[in-house]
């Protein structure tokens, strides 16, 4: 519920402190592209965002080397935690291959917090010196419980995809020893 401000001040942060701070996964096996409707549908429950806060600001699918499917997609999630502070998530999707196939997915998560700085009063040393009080003070713990839960849902999203990877490749199993 970050509001608009013309002027702010922007606090940024990886959720994962190491760099480069993304998450990765690469898998290979059955039917690659069942995996875009799982992320989204994962996205939604995992990190508990209405379709409104996921938008999709890339994806090209079609055909890639010996007429496999292949495609590619960026997600990008807003998830407000409180007045000030929200997740910024950046979801990537890429893959190639119809039955047989390989997929990577990164995710990228950021803790950003914003203070307004619009008025004279925002802007004013006194009012500076008050908010960086506050923010060392009270809010620096809060930041991090903010960073703690943005690092527990992005590891829950990863162990839901390789689950759900992984019953693609016993289903896949299960067809051809039928055959």
């Amino acid at each position: 519920m970050v509001g608009f401000a013309r002027t702010k001040l922007v606090l940024e942060d990886n959720c994962f402190e190491e760099e480069p701070g993304t998450v990765e996964l690469k898998l290979i096996g059955p039917a690659v592209t069942k995996l875009y409707s799982k992320m989204y549908e994962l996205i939604r429950s995992v990190f508990g965002v209405p379709d409104a806060d996921i938008q999709e600001t890339s994806s090209s699918w079609g055909k890639g080397k010996a007429g496999t499917e292949k495609f590619k997609v960026r997600w990008w999630v807003h998830k407000d935690m409180d007045m000030f502070s929200y997740l910024y998530i950046r979801f990537d999707l890429a893959g190639e291959g119809d039955g047989e196939g390989m997929a990577r997915i990164t995710v990228r998560p950021i803790l950003r917090s914003e203070y307004p700085q619009d008025t004279i009063w925002q802007r004013s040393l006194f009012y500076e010196m008050l908010r960086t009080f506050w923010h060392r003070v009270f809010y620096h713990k809060k930041r991090e419980q903010y960073a703690e839960e943005c690092r527990h849902m992005t590891n829950m999203f990863m162990a839901k995809i390789k689950e759900f990877f992984d019953s693609l490749k016993a289903e896949a199993a299960k067809v051809e020893v039928k055959k």
